[in-house]
């Protein structure tokens, strides 16, 4: 079985979605690579608990850069630290869909509506995914999600 075919299998179609926004932000699709599947961590039909730490979304795409890719996904109005947390709850969760046999790239993305470019850096916290640990990247509102997940 396709590994997107295989890890969409485990969610409810209630929480499958064809793209990521929260109210006032979104990031573009265009030239995203398919397949794709978006999960909205928020919607009903997931285990996680209403109380429990999660990001937004989790997006796993077939092939980034030779490989399959885990890219956990928060949307902030302003950078808060909580972000990588909530990025290490999203991975965690995509760690129970992924097989550690599976080799696979891992892309934390923190989308943001306002935020200094020259402080990204600084606030790039390292996100684990199995033997992986890969910092945050910090992407804007409107930007495109190829942005975030390519190198």
């Amino acid at each position: 079985m396709h590994l997107i075919a295989s890890i969409q299998s485990n969610f409810r179609s209630t929480c499958i979605v064809d793209k990521m926004e929260r109210p006032d932000c979104h990031l573009c699709l265009r030239d995203a690579p398919k397949p794709y599947l978006f999960i909205d961590l928020d919607l009903p039909g997931l285990p996680l608990g209403a109380n429990d730490t999660r990001c937004d979304f989790l997006a796993f795409i077939d092939h980034v850069d030779g490989m399959p890719c885990v890219a956990p996904v928060e949307f902030k109005s302003t950078w808060r630290g909580k972000i990588a947390d909530q990025l290490q709850a999203g991975a965690n969760e995509a760690e129970k869909h992924v097989g550690r046999h599976v080799n696979c790239n891992l892309r934390p993305i923190g989308v943001i509506k306002r935020f200094p470019k020259g402080q990204r850096k600084n606030m790039r916290k390292p996100v684990s995914f199995h033997d992986l640990s890969e910092p945050i990247r910090i992407v804007l509102c409107g930007d495109k999600f190829v942005d975030g997940i390519h190198p």
